[in-house]
């Protein structure tokens, strides 16, 4: 069952700005220092932790199992690296699932929408870098991650309420329905069931913030 934002321990609080950083990197692509972090997080029971706390340990059992049965960092980079640029990138009769909001905000799943001239403004106003011109759009999955994050900070820290409010209605209106989109397109996927795990997990994390 998944926890309360309200009703989390400060120990739970650190846990779930450590977490949404961590799933947000999962989805830049699994670089060398991610993959030592999400080991990290595996031995320290890290990932057991945001399972519980997501409601989605089904999620969190199967990430674990996954790096276990990779355990060697060359082979995990290697097989998360083919199956991400399968599933997001490039692949013969079209990608699983896009990683940009602006492709599930419209009727034929074009790029540089509303979603991403939005969180342009959203990340201007918080005096975050935009993504440069013919860089990764401003609305990816991983960056709309780090905002909310950034907006979870403000939350836990001087912040307060005011912050709180924009976590929620961000994570609620903008992040949620796109991300629930995202991870059902992933459902199908068997061959690599790290980066569907992953998905439920953040969604998990996501409504957790957003209730």
């Amino acid at each position: 069952m998944a926890a309360s934002l309200d009703n989390l321990t400060s120990e739970e609080r650190s846990l779930l700005l450590n977490g949404l950083p961590l799933l947000s990197q999962t989805f830049w692509g699994p670089s060398r220092e991610w993959c030592d972090e999400i080991q990290l997080a595996k031995q320290t029971h890290e990932l057991e932790k945001l399972g519980n706390m997501a409601g989605q340990d089904g999620a969190a059992r199967e990430l674990i199992s996954y790096i276990e049965k990779n355990s060697n960092m060359n082979m995990l980079r290697q097989t998360l690296e083919a199956a991400y640029v399968r599933l997001f990138i490039s692949a013969k009769g079209g990608i699983t699932a896009s990683l940009h909001h602006s492709f599930y905000d419209s009727e034929d799943g074009r790029l540089m929408g509303r979603p991403a001239q939005m969180m342009a403004t959203r990340l201007k106003a918080s005096g975050l870098a935009v993504p440069e011109k013919g860089s990764v759009p401003a609305d990816h999955l991983a960056v709309e991650v780090e905002y909310l994050t950034l907006l979870l900070e403000g939350a836990f820290g001087d912040g307060g309420e005011d912050f709180l409010i924009l976590a929620r209605d961000f994570a609620r209106s903008e992040l949620t329905p796109w991300l629930k989109q995202f991870t059902k397109r992933l459902q199908s996927e068997t061959d690599c069931p790290f980066y569907p795990a992953a998905a439920g997990l953040l969604l998990g994390l996501v409504s957790l913030i957003a209730a």
